[in-house]
């Protein structure tokens, strides 16, 4: 139950307890006391606006629906020559084949490779490799090495690309 000031004829506000209906009845009261939309308001955001028809359409409009469709099949025809230049053999496996006749072939241990993408039916895998080992670390001769891997897992080619000095970045 809530108290409330009343004021009486004598002019002494007194505490007045109200019961829960009254209380329920005043907030009903005030809340039937809110602004409602008028019907003008309602009709207003009801009407919906006309449909253009498709009889309209201006001739710039047209000519970027053809030139859509033309872009659409020049994307249907590139996935296809990607799909079939695609390599048979999985990346992890060209990755795994690249790092180990690398390392075969240079005698240094590669350290991470830092891409690879498709290259005619193969794959090609970009490996860092450690040149020269020196203290402290940081001091150490990189390289990157291009290797290409042909679709049947054997080594194609490969190519040392840049060197640089372990922690120093490059401009590329």
């Amino acid at each position: 139950m809530q108290s409330q000031p009343y004021p009486y004829p004598d002019g002494e506000n007194r505490q007045q307890t109200m019961t829960e209906q009254q209380t329920n009845d005043s907030a009903e009261k005030s809340a039937s006391r809110t602004r409602q939309p008028s019907s003008a308001s309602k009709q207003q955001t009801t009407q919906k606006r006309p449909q253009r028809k498709n009889t309209e359409r201006t001739a710039s409009s047209q000519r970027s629906a053809s030139s859509e469709r033309a872009s659409s099949s020049e994307r249907q025809s590139t996935k296809q020559q990607q799909q079939s230049t695609k390599p048979k053999l999985p990346a992890k496996k060209a990755v795994v084949a690249a790092l180990q006749q690398l390392q075969q072939l240079t005698t240094r241990t590669p350290e991470s490779v830092i891409g690879i993408e498709p290259n005619e039916g193969g794959w090609r895998v970009t490996v860092e490799v450690v040149e020269s080992a020196r203290i402290p670390d940081t001091a150490d001769i990189m390289a990157e090495y291009v290797v290409d891997i042909a679709s049947d897992g054997d080594l194609a080619s490969y190519k040392r690309g840049a060197r640089y000095f372990r922690g120093r970045t490059r401009e590329e």
